[in-house]
């Protein structure tokens, strides 16, 4: 009975030294991925790939605070030994935007650590270890809770959540949207096969050539031809044109690069074109080598005038019976 009673006691004495699951690993949490669908700013995001995903602690989504996210919901960040991180609300138009991802796919429990070191928020200091909900830090990047002291009153974002579409994150006086004017030529055309019936043609090109070296990458360009025999003016548009790059992983379309870009506006000869490259700094360095699609974002039509007359016309941007005008284009690239 001793002896019993004895090692009741030591056993409770042992567990009593240990700390508690949440304080494991100096300040380790477990945190999970949401169950739900996210969009921010328009943009629908799955979190099974991306290197920093949305997570979920206590029952609170948490956002990561990294360089383009905070951007896309107009946030500015900075970051010195001295000062550590601070975040303040800027609300500048975002041009481009690229994402992580990783070949593995995120398993949904995660762990992650409660973040430490000097944090300002719109100057003010926050105090981690005060905060019902704390910052936490995972993959070296730092997280914050999605309460409303933090992403509406600091941060200026609406949010909403229902079953269907699960969490929408927002920013108006964010729009993503180019930084720079159009810049291309205007050239005379030629005959072009295989594009149906359109009389202003929008054609998308994007590839690498299979005789290009291991790493080269794909170019994108844009070219606008008119096809309706006379003299036109494409109008200008508030339709944001953007460009996306997706990366095929595990059998999806992973989102790794947008870029807003600007179109063209101003007058086509009869029987000429406008075209433009898209810049972009997504392949500048540093991508993996695997099969991409490039897709142009576009409206359902461009307003157009011919010379010398007032009435608004309007030309599909669609294949319209056509095999030549294609939107979106499969890239391999070679390591």
């Amino acid at each position: 009975m001793k002896r019993t009673l004895c090692t009741l006691l030591l056993t409770l004495l042992l567990l009593s030294a240990l700390p508690p699951p949440a304080a494991q690993a100096a300040g380790t949490v477990a945190v999970s991925l949401p169950a739900f669908a996210v969009t921010l700013n328009g943009q629908t995001f799955s979190n099974d790939y991306s290197k920093y995903p949305l997570l979920v602690y206590r029952d609170i989504t948490y956002f990561p605070m990294t360089y383009y996210d905070c951007r896309l919901l107009g946030l500015t960040t900075g970051w010195s030994a001295a000062a550590g991180l601070s975040i303040d609300k800027g609300n500048a138009p975002l041009p481009e935007y690229v994402r992580e991802v990783q070949t593995g796919r995120n398993s949904p429990g995660q762990q992650a650590r409660i973040a430490g070191g000097a944090v300002r928020v719109n100057g003010k200091t926050v105090d981690n270890s005060r905060e019902q909900y704390p910052l936490l830090l995972f993959r070296d990047v730092t997280y914050f809770p999605l309460t409303w002291r933090f992403a509406v009153e600091e941060f200026g974002w609406s949010y909403h959540f229902d079953g269907e579409s699960g969490l929408t994150i927002s920013n108006p006086a964010a729009p993503f949207a180019p930084a720079e004017e159009w810049t291309g030529e205007v050239s005379e055309g030629r005959m072009i096969m295989g594009t149906g019936s359109l009389p202003v043609v929008c054609m998308f090109g994007a590839g690498v050539d299979e005789f290009a070296p291991p790493g080269t990458a794909p170019g994108a360009g844009i070219s606008l031809y008119n096809s309706t025999g006379d003299p036109i003016r494409i109008l200008p548009d508030s339709f944001p044109w953007e460009y996306q790059i997706y990366r095929l992983i595990g059998g999806r379309e992973e989102l790794v690069y947008r870029r807003a870009i600007p179109f063209f506006a101003g007058e086509i000869p009869e029987g000429s074109f406008a075209h433009w490259g898209i810049d972009d700094s997504f392949w500048d360095g540093g991508f993996a080598a695997g099969d991409y699609r490039c897709v142009l974002v576009h409206p359902e039509s461009i307003p157009y005038q011919i010379v010398g007359t007032s009435s608004e016309l309007l030309s599909p941007v669609s294949d319209s019976g056509a095999y030549a005008v294609v939107f979106s284009h499969d890239v391999t690239v070679k390591s």
